[in-house]
């Protein structure tokens, strides 16, 4: 990695962490007061477009009851991209309880930003405005009868390029092309915090699986000649 490409992503991370501390951002985050997720680092959420989730919840209290997985995903006709065609979603399942209170997340949308962000979050920038490379939908789905709160995550991704959705708060994605992601510390009720850690090129875009296979066979008549 070059040192001007370094400096580049410490810009781009800069500039997103400049964001979430002016927005004051509640996406995502637990809406209870009494979880006690409120030293920072203590409950994170880790998860991708490919079904891959996972959560720890230590908090304040010690360590949470707090399931993650992967369920069958919402058919949804408003959740297109700009062609009118179905996006890709993978949707997981939160169930909760900590502290006094069940864990519930807070309901909103976070969009990616493939090429830029807006100071205070509002929206994506670059040439293709506001567009989106990802969107993660949060919905609580209630509590039941022994206190577990329900949360749905439906993460909307198109491996042909960006779409536009309308979002509550946006973050940058940095790193490489295809192995780039998101950091993204919600802000609940009463202090409460929740990081994310969103990979959001986990899978191959089309265009790279074909630029591999390119290679592959480019190689093997190479060692052909050879």
């Amino acid at each position: 990695m070059t040192k001007r490409y370094s400096k580049l992503m410490l810009a781009a991370l800069f500039a997103g962490i400049t964001g979430w501390a002016q927005a004051g951002p509640t996406v995502g985050g637990p809406d209870d007061q009494f979880i006690g997720c409120d030293i920072p680092g203590t409950c994170s959420i880790t998860l991708d477009e490919a079904g891959n989730i996972s959560a720890s919840f230590e908090g304040f209290f010690g360590p949470y009851d707090v399931t993650v997985t992967q369920i069958a995903p919402t058919v949804n006709p408003a959740w297109v991209d700009s062609s009118g065609n179905p996006l890709q979603v993978t949707s997981y399942e939160v169930i909760g309880k900590g502290g006094i209170a069940a864990l519930q997340l807070t309901p909103g949308a976070l969009g990616l930003c493939e090429f830029g962000v807006a100071a205070d979050g509002s929206a994506c920038t670059g040439p293709t405005s506001d567009d989106k490379s990802d969107v993660l939908i949060f919905t609580p789905l209630g509590i039941d009868g022994n206190g577990f709160g329900h949360s749905r995550i439906d993460f909307l991704s198109d491996n042909e390029g960006v779409f536009n959705f309308a979002t509550d708060f946006n973050v940058l994605e940095v790193g490489p092309e295809d192995l780039n992601g998101a950091f993204y510390q919600a802000h609940g009720a009463s202090f409460e915090l929740l990081d994310w850690h969103i990979l959001s090129d986990s899978v191959p875009e089309p265009a790279t699986l074909t630029l591999v296979g390119l290679a592959l066979a480019g190689l093997g008549w190479a060692r052909r000649r050879q």
